[in-house]
C-alpha cells in the first residue's frame, strides 16, 4: 500500500474540494461515494515537524487542482502543507487561510 490522496468534490459543493489521503493501492481507491475528482498524488507525512508534503500526480486522475483544495480532515489542523509537482523540486507552501476544517 501507498501514500496517497485525491482532491474531491461532491454535488452539493462541486467547487469545494476535500483532501482525501490514506495508504492504497490506486487512487481510486480513495474515492468513495459520488462527486468529480480533481487530480490526486503522493504524500509524505511527518508528525514531528507537523509538516505534509504533496508530490507528483495520480496516474487515475492526474495532477492535483490545489486551487479547489477548500476542505482537510480536522485531524490535520496544524500542519503545514506543501506541494511539489517532483518529490526532488523545492516544495512550495500552501496557503490554507481559507480552509474549513471538517
Amino acid at each position: 500500500m501507498y501514500p496517497k490522496f485525491i482532491i474531491m468534490a461532491y454535488p452539493d459543493r462541486p467547487l469545494a474540494g476535500t483532501f482525501i489521503y490514506g495508504k492504497v493501492y490506486n487512487h481510486c481507491d480513495l474515492a468513495k461515494g459520488y462527486g468529480k475528482v480533481y487530480g490526486g498524488g503522493w504524500y509524505e507525512k511527518d508528525d514531528t515537524r507537523k509538516t505534509m508534503l504533496l508530490y507528483g500526480a495520480s496516474g487515475d486522475y492526474g495532477e492535483p487542482c490545489l486551487e479547489l483544495l477548500c476542505r482537510i480532515p480536522r485531524s490535520l489542523k496544524g500542519y503545514a502543507f506543501y506541494y511539489a509537482s517532483d518529490p526532488d523540486d523545492r516544495p512550495q507552501p500552501l496557503d490554507l487561510n481559507s480552509v474549513e476544517w471538517i
